[in-house]
This record gives C-alpha cells, sequence and structure tokens, in this order.
C-alpha cells in the first residue's frame, strides 16, 4: 500500500541582522578595510552600526586589492575618508595602493593623532610637504613608507626635523635606470639636432666624484636626519658603499636593511663585516632568506586582478546598474559621499557620472556590481 510521504519540517530561517553588536564586530576584525566598506557594512542597520565600531579602524589596510585598480583616485579617497572617520582618533596604522593625494594626507594629519605607521604604495599624487605635515602633526608616527615613488634627499631632511625618532622607513623606488643620466643625453642630443646651444655650453661630463655624490644624496640625508632607525629599506637605490658606509655610522640602531637590487654597491669582505653587526640583511645579488616579516615587499601590482581586464566593468558603464539596486527602505546611513567626494579636478573628469549620491553607507547601491566582484 502506498503512503503518503511525511512532509519535511519547515527550514527555520536565521535572521542574521538580529546579531549581538559584539560577535558581528569580532567577525567583522577578520575583514578587511574595502570589505567592510563596500560589503559588510551595506547589508542591513546592524551590520552597519557594528561596521562603525571604532576598534575595527585601528589599523587600515587598503592595499593589494582588485578594487583599488578598478575605482578612481576619488571614489578611494572618499572610503578611505570614512575610514579615517569611523576609527575617531584611534587609527593607528593607514596603509594604502596608488590613490593617495595631498589632500587626504591632510585629512590623515588632522585627524588620526593616534597614527604609528604609514605606508604608502606607488601613490604618485601627494607632495612632499604633505607627507611631512603628516610626520609633524602626527607626534606618534613610527613608521613611514612612501615607496616607488622617488622623493628628492631634502624630503628626508625635512622628515628628521620634525620626525628624529622615525623608526622604520621603507623607500622601495624599482629604477633601475639612472634617470638622471638619462635626462643629461636627452638634453644633450636635442642641443645636438636643433643646434641651439654652441659647444661653449654644452654640458661637461660628469665627474665620478659628482655622479657618486648625486648617487649617495639618499643616503647622506638619512644618515645625517634620522638616527633612531631600527629598519631601512630602501631596494634599487643607487646609493654606493660610501652612501651605505654613513647610514651604518648615522644610524647605530639599525637592525633590520634592505639593500637589494642596488646595483651599485660593491659587496667586499669589509661590507660583509660591517652588515654582520645587524639582525637581518638584505643584500644585492642574493635571495631572499631573510626571515625577518617586517621586510615584507609589498609591490607595486601586488593585488591587481588581470584575468579579467578585458571583461571587468567600469563605474562609468555600470552606474545604471545602481538604479536597478534600489532598496524600498532607502539609505541606512549618512550621505558620506557627499561630504567627501571633491568636485572634478580636470575638464575630463566633468563629464563623468555624478556620484554625490553614491555612499558606501548606502544599501540602495549594493547591486550587481559588488556581486560581480566578488565583495
Amino acid at each position: 500500500m502506498d503512503l503518503d510521504p511525511s512532509p519535511l519540517p519547515e527550514a527555520t530561517m536565521r535572521d542574521w541582522s538580529e546579531l549581538p553588536l559584539d560577535p558581528l564586530t569580532s567577525i567583522f576584525k577578520k575583514l578587511g578595510a574595502i570589505e567592510i566598506l563596500m560589503g559588510a557594512g551595506l547589508v542591513c542597520r546592524s551590520w552597519l552600526a557594528a561596521a562603525k565600531a571604532p576598534e575595527l579602524w585601528r589599523f587600515v589596510d587598503m592595499t593589494r586589492h582588485k578594487i583599488v585598480f578598478l575605482k578612481s583616485v576619488g571614489t578611494m579617497c572618499a572610503m578611505a575618508k570614512v575610514a579615517i572617520d569611523r576609527s575617531n582618533g584611534q587609527m593607528e596604522s593607514f596603509w594604502a595602493q596608488r590613490f593617495v593625494t595631498s589632500d587626504l594626507l591632510d585629512y590623515i594629519a588632522s585627524r588620526a593623532k593616534s597614527l604609528k605607521s604609514i605606508r604608502l604604495i606607488a601613490c604618485l599624487y601627494i607632495s612632499d610637504v604633505s607627507l611631512v605635515n603628516v610626520a609633524d602633526k602626527c607626534l606618534l608616527l613610527e613608521e613611514i613608507e612612501c615607496s616607488y615613488h622617488k622623493r628628492p634627499a631634502d624630503f628626508y631632511r625635512d622628515v628628521g626635523n620634525v620626525r628624529p625618532k622615525l623608526k622604520l622607513l621603507r623607500i622601495h623606488v624599482e629604477e633601475w635606470y639612472d634617470s638622471d643620466q638619462i635626462r643629461r643625453e636627452i638634453e644633450e642630443e636635442c642641443r645636438q639636432q636643433f643646434g641651439y646651444s654652441d659647444e661653449d655650453e654644452e654640458s661637461e661630463e660628469e665627474s665620478f666624484e659628482a655622479w657618486e655624490a648625486r648617487k649617495n644624496e639618499d643616503a647622506f640625508a638619512i644618515a645625517e636626519s634620522l638616527h633612531e632607525l631600527r629598519l631601512l629599506q630602501m631596494a634599487d637605490n643607487g646609493l654606493t658603499n660610501k652612501g651605505l658606509y654613513a647610514i651604518l655610522e648615522g644610524c647605530p640602531h639599525l637592525e633590520c636593511l634592505d639593500i637589494s637590487r642596488c646595483s651599485n654597491l660593491r659587496i667586499g669582505n669589509e661590507l660583509r663585516a660591517r652588515c654582520a653587526k645587524l639582525k637581518h640583511v638584505w643584500l644585492p645579488g642574493q635571495p631572499n632568506k631573510v626571515h625577518c616579516p617586517d621586510l615584507h615587499v609589498i609591490g607595486e601590482y601586488e593585488g591587481k586582478d588581470y584575468s579579467n581586464i578585458l571583461h571587468s566593468l567600469s563605474e562609468e558603464e555600470n552606474m545604471d546598474l545602481c538604479a536597478e539596486g534600489e532598496m524600498d527602505d532607502g539609505s541606512y546611513g549618512d550621505d558620506y559621499w557627499q561630504d567627501y567626494c571633491s568636485p572634478p579636478s580636470s575638464p575630463d573628469e566633468s563629464s563623468r557620472p555624478d556620484l554625490s549620491k553614491v555612499t558606501c553607507d548606502d544599501t540602495r547601491f549594493y547591486t550587481d556590481i559588488h556581486e560581480y566582484y566578488s565583495l
């Protein structure tokens, strides 16, 4: 005899929005700043409240994420300002890649008095004055990184004047060529090609002493101004042995040194003996066998997703998706973008869509764009 199967019990639906604030905050600590701003904080009202807890924003890391390479500078800076404000003055570390501007540095200097570490990876839109201002205003600052963008020697002197007890300095440049020498050769070629200068005005060949002094400008400035350094990373710098000896003499507390790919160094027994006094040294011409987490290098393009370049959707092409994802209950948070986004800085940017309504705290804009990027 056929029997009717017993109906399956209905599955109970769990309302994740009812999770207590403390467990939510603990879970969010496992996420990065970008994931919270563009994902977790957009789910519902209670998740947004958890996402605003100041303890989540003590360490803000906006590096090694594909969104950094896909969003505009203005959008990323606006997100960073939200993170800074949410920290409520408790932010201790700010790491960012590519998008930081001088305006954002000024914002940090005025609102992040507890800052101890700032690492800027391939940030081309910052001025020396703004970064020195951060060092001046943030009295607890111990670490500065400004890699993949060469800074003048006076920058290190200025930092030393306002923050002489700086402990960590990272200045990777990845400059395998001599940019100054290339400039000199181009100028000489133009003079010969266009004939606007006679032989008396032609530049003299640079002497070895002048070349060596130019190559060691950064090293001499660091040795003169930053005597309390414990860690120094300056891979691909053009310094010679003379500049390195100056650093070892002027920074007696140095423990970790990365001088990898510094092609002008001549590694001999004397130099090895001088470096043997340090705990960790990464010399040029050798693989990275240094077991020191502090010497980890963040690559200029680390985090970029190359697999979807041809198929990725740009912000301009997909703003129309925002309207399709609009929710009935409207925004759960304040209109942060209205306050943080600056007006277009060039005529080309003025033709872009109006981003004033796009907020990282507004669930109306949690759309297919976010799902596409798996946020």
